[in-house]
């Protein structure tokens, strides 16, 4: 009886190792709040991961994601990826990128409208180019066709430019392919940041992180 109560146990241990969050066996919608940690690391990752239990059925999936931006609008990769063991990891469908990360952005991966999506709103801004461009030499001809026609040569230049752009505010959605019919025992969310600079975070109020698992017909 104490071995059987001690393999429970650490199958039990087990599962929540490897899982930042976990659903019950009888359970198919989870909700998260973010954590003080919840922020992209040294590294620029933030990995969240959510174990599934020893469910006997593949399954749809439904996740939002509601994400603050602390960033200076270094792009952001997204992915859903899962794992039979919490250790090794296989992405679920293509990556999204949540650009312009001065934004906050809503993230969904959906297999029930096939397709998982990224949007991020852009208040509006101003954008100045400045350049240079040359001009070759040419001639202007005057005349009144009896009394006079003059000619003047105008020397090869260059002219400096500047141009300013006013870009409305604006809403950026990328889609990518999706993936139906899972097994997988863990999901987790992954965040990956471009460089110095490029930061996040999941609110801690609000439930941002929203999941239902829907058994695959």
């Amino acid at each position: 009886m104490k071995k059987y109560i001690l393999l429970i146990l650490s199958l039990f241990v087990f599962g929540f190792a490897y899982s930042q969050f976990s659903f019950k066996a009888t359970e198919n919608y989870k909700t998260y709040n973010g954590v003080a940690g919840d922020t992209l690391n040294a590294s620029y990752l933030l990995e969240k991961s959510i174990y599934l239990g020893l469910k006997d059925f593949k399954y749809d999936y439904y996740i939002e994601a509601d994400l603050d931006s602390a960033g200076d609008a270094t792009d952001i990769t997204c992915r859903l990826r899962g794992s039979m063991n919490g250790v090794n990891w296989t992405n679920i469908g293509d990556a999204i990128t949540w650009y312009l990360t001065t934004s906050d952005t809503t993230i969904i991966y959906s297999s029930l409208t096939k397709t998982n999506t990224a949007t991020a709103t852009i208040a509006a801004y101003v954008q100045i180019h400045s350049g240079t461009s040359g001009i070759a030499a040419y001639e202007i001809t005057a005349s009144d066709s009896i009394i006079y026609t003059d000619t003047l040569n105008v020397a090869a230049q260059t002219i400096t430019y500047t141009d300013t752009i006013n870009v409305a505010a604006q809403t950026i959605t990328t889609s990518e392919s999706y993936q139906d019919g899972l097994s997988w025992r863990y999901l987790e969310l992954y965040f990956l940041g471009a460089g110095a600079g490029s930061d996040m975070s999941i609110p801690t109020t609000g439930k941002p992180i929203r999941i239902r698992i829907i058994k695959y017909e």
